[in-house]
């Protein structure tokens, strides 16, 4: 019973931290496709 339990806790931190760095990594694309269409705005002026 202890072992499924730690399993379980193990595994449930490591869905986290997987959810945590597909989130930075969404915000940091969102962030550069926003520079990109900044940039391109300012070029076609």
């Amino acid at each position: 019973m202890a072992g499924i339990l730690l399993t379980a806790l193990a595994g449930s931190g490591r869905i986290m931290q997987l959810r945590a760095t597909a989130r930075k990594h969404r915000r940091a694309d969102h962030r550069a496709v926003k520079a990109e269409a900044k940039d391109l705005s300012k070029a076609r002026r």
